[in-house]
């Protein structure tokens, strides 16, 4: 499977929220088209500006998330990410309510976790929120209200997926205790032995499948050796235009790089900086 890349113009646009949405608010997305080339493994990036006034109430997800904040200041419940921040959201873990004051840019990632849970794409989502709307269900303040006068309300999200797949949510047993807040900013940069020109922040790695989450950066000139990767990785350009062989990529493009996969160097003439993601569950 080749390098997938992408520049911002080539992302897909869409406005989430909205009326009858499971969430109260808005939020602009441009997401990154990414086939994983695995059956059943799912995942979703973008870059998302999240709206002021924004709601969701406390509520969990049966799949991890990595949110990493651009501008503004992203609530979370009890804190705010401000830009820097990285925050890793283990599946099964409550968080919130989200009380939005301002707008947020953030970088959202979503994938299959290590319980092993279906990650439904945007489309699926989609289909769900349709069926349940067309049988009397209704949605508000980010909750889902069954037809019928049943007074049972269930988180939003939820509904959806088990209007999804047809299966009652068992949620996995947490693995943390809550969300985990990473301040990149208090990370010291390392210099990367094996690339000459290239600094690392390694910012954390989680569970027993390894996602482990860096910052790199590239002095002018320098450049990451095109290997082969034992595990899938995301890469995107927060500063600073790249070059994957003879093809410039400037701030806000994004990269697939499957495991196993042949790629041309990743350089920079002006220097840059990059948010990588390593995910060993996408190896096929």
């Amino acid at each position: 499977m080749a390098v997938q890349a992408w520049r911002p113009e080539d992302a897909v646009t869409g406005l989430l929220g909205g009326r009858d949405s499971h969430r109260v608010g808005t939020v602009e997305q441009r997401r990154f088209p990414i086939e994983t080339g695995v059956p059943g493994l799912n995942l979703s990036f973008s870059h998302d500006t999240v709206a002021d006034g924004f709601f969701s109430p406390l509520h969990r997800h049966c799949w991890d998330q990595l949110r990493f904040v651009l501008d503004g200041a992203l609530n979370i419940g009890q804190t705010d990410l401000t830009p820097g921040d990285c925050g890793y959201f283990p599946e099964a873990v409550p968080y919130g309510p989200q009380r939005q004051s301002g707008a947020a840019t953030v970088l959202v990632l979503q994938f299959t976790g290590a319980g092993g849970l279906y990650y439904p794409t945007a489309d699926e989502l989609s289909d769900a929120r349709e069926k349940l709307r067309a049988a009397g269900g209704v949605f508000e303040g980010g909750r889902y209200r069954p037809p019928h006068g049943e007074h049972v309300e269930q988180d939003g999200y939820e509904a959806l997926w088990e209007a999804h797949t047809g299966c009652k949510l068992v949620y996995a047993q947490p693995r943390y205790a809550s969300v985990v807040v990473m301040r990149s900013g208090s990370f010291e940069w390392l210099a990367d032995q094996r690339h000459p020109g290239i600094d690392v922040k390694p910012l954390g790695c989680f569970s027993e499948q390894l996602t482990a989450v860096t910052l790199i950066r590239i002095a002018p000139g320098a450049h990451v050796d095109g290997k082969k990767l034992a595990a899938p990785q995301l890469r995107y350009v927060l500063s600073g235009t790249v070059s994957l062989g003879e093809a410039p990529y400037p701030p806000g493009s994004c990269f697939w790089i499957p495991a196993g996969t042949p790629a041309h160097a990743l350089g920079s003439i002006t220097g840059a900086e990059l948010f990588a993601v390593s995910l060993p569950r996408y190896a096929p």
